[in-house]
């Protein structure tokens, strides 16, 4: 299995409702604890991972079950400052002919209008603060550009606090990448996975960024991902 730094595994056993089931709801027990003891980033991944096996389950087994996982969705969503992935929760709602009308979606709509632009607003200075780091690449001086790289890193933490983490981990995996920072982009594409766990190029990112310290580590990470998804997985990027 795929770990991240705090423990939390990226996928189910399989890929069937039951060890769905069980895995997302120990992501929901772990990110309640994360909330109590650790930096709000730990607690956010891990609802934006117990998010992506709820809407799995929405898609994967429907009929089943609808309103209790919406709503959850919506919490999770919530947890995780993503607000983009509540708004595809509540098109769900709107083509269901069991939950389009109801009084939560109505209460649901009204917080994820409010809240929406502010996640466009901090992925929009997420993207400005990589492209401040991209435009130093000819400081030669390695201290001030690993100083700059952490000044960029801080700020994007910053916005962890109360965005999405999948930008964020994105964003701090692609500069300690370029810094060659070897541990932390592991530990961030991990964070990545448990974001989004079937997303493949980030199973592809991972693996391959293992393979250059660790090639049994990274067989091990490809292997795990085959049983998933089948052993051409990657061709699908």
């Amino acid at each position: 299995m795929i770990t991240f730094a705090f423990g939390a595994e990226a996928w189910p056993k399989s890929l069937t409702v039951p060890d769905v089931e069980r895995h997302k709801s120990l992501l929901i027990q772990q990110a309640m604890y994360a909330r109590l003891t650790q930096p709000a980033m730990v607690f956010r991944t891990l609802s934006r991972g117990a998010l992506y096996w709820e809407r799995w389950l929405l898609e994967k087994d429907p009929g089943r079950c609808e309103e209790e996982r919406v709503v959850s969705g919506l919490e999770l969503a919530r947890d995780a400052g993503d607000w983009k992935e509540a708004e595809l929760l509540l098109a769900h709602c709107e083509a269901s002919p069991n939950l389009d009308g109801r009084p939560f979606v109505e209460a649901w709509s009204v917080i994820v209008r409010d809240r929406l632009q502010e996640q466009v607003d901090n992925e929009q200075r997420l993207e400005i603060a990589f492209q401040k780091f991209r435009g130093a690449k000819n400081v030669t001086d390695e201290a001030a550009r690993a100083e700059l790289a952490r000044d960029v890193m801080a700020r994007a933490s910053e916005i962890g606090q109360v965005g999405s983490p999948v930008p964020v981990n994105y964003l701090l995996a692609r500069i300690a990448a370029a810094q060659g920072w070897n541990e932390e982009v592991e530990g961030y594409y991990a964070a990545l996975l448990v974001c989004r766990p079937l997303w493949i190029p980030y199973i592809v990112q991972l693996s391959e960024h293992q393979a250059k310290t660790d090639l049994k580590r990274a067989f091990g990470t490809i292997e795990t991902a085959k049983s998933l998804l089948g052993k051409d997985f990657w061709l699908a990027t």
